[in-house]
């Protein structure tokens, strides 16, 4: 009997929590924001989530979104908390499998596609059909979207994101304040919508974080109030009104060693996340995302070209003029000091300059797009529709790079050879012939395998580094400025340990 009455209850249980508690940790110490929290929601009912700010809501949203940062220490979890049956300890990342949707506070839409792709994108990742695009556009209010995600409006991004989360028709919808910087009228149009799209679907429990109670009036079924005080949470009813602001403790459970050990906690997990970025991108080396990366090489081999054949060319013309031109013995070992230049220009100074300058160009660009949707919460959104990060943005700037870099790199090195003839031909009056067949004389198959080995592997290192530092934590458009800057760095440091190593392998 007991075990029938269960069952019940579980059938017609969205989320329960048994004694649960929730801290973050700092360096400092623990900070607590919820602690013995026992409640149960109801499926299919529409919840608002209000408190104090800062006081947790977003990092309860996030635990139930599935959406851990696996690069910081991981949130202290006490108790247990239950989405349909199924224990969050279980498993964080894709817990729930396509049965939770989240709309975050800035939207997540990819701006690369039009807003009609966004939401193809989320059906593809459901396994639904993307004919049904449109319909869900014109479910949230856009009949008609721009073309471009650029020229949306908040309010119509906030629409678009609605579509795509309900793309999956998710069991459990999440929203993070979402008529945030809307007016009165735009934002009563989203919380209306949010219902509309609630009670069409018998199996929706909807969880609402915002600070705006208004725009909800009248629509909700209940409200989660988390008492940051007393780290509490507890359900009030539709018409609950707050009264006056709490105050935000911030209780902390100091310890004297927590510092060293968060420190050590945060390197461990760095190291891992390299790992796994290494195992990533060989085991989702064959592309998913085909027209992606067709369009990232596509756009790494055409971008740099330009500046680095020009790059080249004043490198191989400077070398080949002064060497003739400083010629100690006049008009004589021409022959060989073309044969030396030729050599060097070919198979080590220009691939490896370009490597310097392919990377300056790329991966400046690659680290800045990649934290830019770490910030904006796109790569969480692509986390939200099933789609694996890795798919979409590490493969396709690994392929890009591997393949980018040694055409760049040729570009380079024929530059520089046309730029070494006009200059052997205006110092010595060599003709062409006789400067080819001195410049190539030692250059073989071996330095051509060489060269590609350099850049190839150039290119695989450059593209994890881009990756590693660009979706890490971003708190701040500084976080994303200091990624750039040591993506270009740590780029041109492992271009020239490969270059480096490969050469003095081969030839030492």
């Amino acid at each position: 009997m007991t075990s029938d009455r269960s069952t019940d209850r579980g059938a017609d249980t969205a989320i329960e929590f048994r004694g649960f508690g929730l801290a973050h940790r700092r360096a400092e110490g623990d900070e607590t924001l919820l602690a013995d929290v026992d409640l149960v929601l109801q499926r299919h009912r529409f919840f608002l989530f209000v408190g104090t700010s800062g006081g947790g809501k977003s990092s309860l949203l996030r635990l139930l979104a599935g959406l851990v940062e696996h690069r910081e220490p991981p949130p202290r979890i006490t108790g247990d908390l239950l989405v349909f049956g199924r224990s969050l300890d279980e498993h964080h990342e894709r817990a729930h499998d396509g049965k939770v949707a989240a709309i975050l506070q800035d939207e997540g839409l990819l701006d690369e596609l039009s807003p009609r792709a966004n939401v193809e994108l989320a059906l593809r990742a459901a396994d639904r059909s993307t004919k049904l695009a449109p319909a869900l556009l014109a479910q949230a209010g856009l009949p008609d979207p721009p073309e471009r995600t650029a020229q949306l409006s908040g309010g119509m991004r906030k629409r678009v994101a609605v579509a795509r989360a309900l793309a999956a028709s998710p069991e459990l919808l999440l929203c993070d304040e979402p008529t945030a910087g809307l007016d009165g009228e735009a934002a009563r149009q989203i919380a209306q919508l949010l219902r509309a799209a609630h009670d069409e679907d018998e199996q929706r429990t909807t969880i609402i974080v915002t600070h705006d109670i208004a725009a909800f009036a009248g629509l909700v079924d209940g409200v989660l109030v988390l008492d940051r005080a007393q780290r509490s949470l507890r359900l009030e009813g539709p018409d609950y009104a707050p009264t006056g602001t709490a105050s935000l403790s911030r209780d902390k459970q100091v310890d004297a060693d927590s510092a060293a050990l968060h420190g050590l906690s945060k390197l461990l997990l760095q190291l891992g996340a390299i790992v796994e970025t290494v195992l990533e991108s060989l085991k989702r080396l064959p592309p998913f995302e085909l027209p992606q990366t067709a369009r990232t090489v596509w756009r790494f081999a055409t971008e740099p070209a330009l500046f680095v054949a020009i790059a080249g060319a004043v490198i191989g013309g400077l070398a080949t003029f002064f060497g003739l031109r400083n010629n100690p013995i006049e008009g004589g070992f021409e022959n060989a000091i073309l044969t030396g230049t030729g050599k060097v220009s070919t198979a080590v100074l220009v691939p490896l300059l370009s490597g310097f300058f392919f990377t300056a160009r790329i991966a400046a660009g690659a680290a800045a797009r990649l934290g830019t949707m770490k910030r904006t919460n796109q790569i969480a959104a692509l986390q939200m529709m099933g789609v694996r990060p890795a798919d979409y943005l590490l493969t396709p700037l690994v392929w890009g790079m591997i393949v980018a870099m040694p055409l760049v790199t040729l570009a380079g090195v024929v530059a520089a050879a046309g730029a070494a003839a006009l200059a052997a031909g205006l110092v010595s009056g060599i003709s062409t012939a006789g400067w080819a067949a001195a410049y190539f004389q030692t250059v073989d198959a071996t330095d051509v395998l060489v060269l590609l080995a350099k850049t190839t592997l150039s290119g695989y290192l450059v593209a994890l580094c881009c990756y590693h530092l660009g979706t890490g934590p971003k708190r701040s458009g500084a976080e994303v400025g200091e990624a750039v800057n040591a993506a270009i760095v740590q780029g041109m440091a492992l271009v020239l340990t490969v270059h480096a190593g490969l050469t003095f392998w081969a030839y030492a």
